[in-house]
């Protein structure tokens, strides 16, 4: 490599500089020739730093910019660990910020803060040795076309056998979609996930009184659910996935997943048990088709499964009954108070939760068709004053329904469906069936 030289000798390593920018080109002998390109002004964006010439160009010559590196950060005691220097562009910046820059970010662990561009560029190899540089090519946004080919198709979504060697056919609590049911853009699909903890908190009470984390729980999806949101079989589960783990899990964190021990265990296991491989695959397949997921609460189930969903493509019933600096509201009092329902009694359960986020949206939609903005605003004051004086806790049965009437009966928690089964399953003559779904009970 041409214009870069490397002296092993072991005092020059002590401090090592990386080129913050690269020139690259093929010679005339075919060989790849790199030279360092002068930096920038602080004050100057990549747009008005010195380019190339229409010569160089001509040559074939490109311009690369550091985006990433990745040291080891050498400790004696811990054996070290690795952290990210990330040059995070404009994108980001006018979208979160509304102004236009580039800056680059520490990612130690879950600790994220600003830093200069020489603390990403400089290392010492007595306690910080660089382990990857990423350079990436300048104004490749909009020279290519980046967009991602999807290689996933829907034939995630037909029936797959369990892991669970107990799991019966019988105990099935949910459909798969048809070839007729595959998702359209814009359809909408309930989803809720249940979480367990791999590892408990760590942290240590400093002498002020604050609470100083050490090490975050770490979470592990260990179930979730996908319940249609139109057609024939609206409500109708179509995935209900239980995610097989190897790892210790601390706590089954029951009352709020309602999952048990042995759930995730394949040899134990009645569940429709499977790898958090298969469930991603799914999802990112319903994402990629530009379904809208319905739920309450979907920014956190998202980051735990850690997907990235476009905003459009996220109702979440935790932001549809909320008014500006007030409290958000559980699902439980909202399924209460607008629905007569009366849910996660003793536990949770996915299938009955999404099931009330698709219907508490739809009770949405009617609000703001019946009188617009002002009548949701109506109905919200009406909400949150009715929280109030309940203490945000939900009644027994004989309290009265939600919206202020007389003693109302509970509705049923389960759905029938009349389908047709897919491979893997025994139909009844005529190829339909009827199941009922009783998620307390399966």
């Amino acid at each position: 490599m041409e214009g870069i030289t490397f002296d092993t000798r072991a005092e020059d390593l002590r401090h090592v500089w990386i080129p913050l920018t690269l020139k690259m080109s093929i010679s005339k002998s075919q060989g790849l020739e790199i030279s360092s390109w002068p930096e920038a002004e602080e004050t100057q964006s990549l747009a008005f730093s010195r380019q190339l010439s229409a010569a160089e160009e001509a040559e074939g010559a490109s311009l690369y910019d550091l985006v990433v590196t990745v040291p080891h950060i050498l400790d004696a005691r811990t054996g070290g660990n690795l952290v990210a220097h990330i040059k995070v562009g404009e994108t980001y910046h006018q979208r979160k910020e509304g102004v236009t820059h580039q800056q680059w970010y520490l990612f130690n662990d879950f600790l994220i803060e600003p830093i200069d561009k020489a603390e990403a560029a400089q290392f010492d190899v007595g306690w910080k040795v660089p382990a990857i540089l990423y350079y990436a090519k300048r104004n490749y946004h909009p020279r290519y076309d980046l967009r991602i080919k999807n290689p996933i198709d829907a034939s995630v979504l037909l029936t797959e056998a369990s892991l669970a060697r107990k799991q019966r056919k019988s105990h099935a609590t949910f459909i798969p979609l048809m070839v007729s049911e595959m998702p359209q853009a814009g359809d909408l699909v309930g989803l809720d996930a249940e979480f367990v903890t791999l590892n408990q908190e760590e942290a240590e009470l400093r002498s002020d009184g604050t609470k100083s984390t050490i090490k975050p729980s770490q979470m592990s999806v260990a179930r979730i659910t996908c319940v249609r949101g139109q057609g024939s079989n609206d409500g109708v589960p179509f995935i209900d996935d239980y995610i097989s783990t190897q790892e210790q899990v601390v706590d089954y964190l029951t009352q709020y997943s309602g999952i048990k021990p042995g759930d995730l265990d394949a040899k134990i296991s009645s569940k429709h048990l499977t790898t958090l491989k298969s469930t991603y695959l799914k999802l990112r397949f319903l994402i990629d088709t530009g379904v809208r997921f319905v739920g309450h609460g979907l920014q956190k189930d998202f980051r735990v499964i850690n997907l990235l969903v476009p905003k459009d493509q996220v109702i979440d019933t935790v932001y549809l009954f909320h008014l500006p600096r007030k409290r958000m509201i559980s699902l439980r009092f909202l399924a209460w108070y607008f629905l007569d329902l009366n849910i996660q009694g003793e536990t949770h359960d996915s299938i009955e939760d999404a099931r009330t986020a698709l219907q508490l949206h739809k009770k949405f939609q009617e609000l703001s068709r019946g009188g617009g903005n002002d009548e949701v605003r109506k109905v919200l004051k009406g909400l949150y004053e009715k929280g109030r004086q309940l203490d945000w806790k939900v009644p027994d049965s004989e309290a009265g329904d939600g919206q202020g009437g007389t003693k109302s009966t509970p509705r049923q928690s389960w759905t029938e469906a009349r389908v047709c089964i897919t491979d893997g399953w025994t139909p009844q003559a005529g190829g339909l069936t009827t199941l009922s779904f009783l998620p307390q009970e399966v």
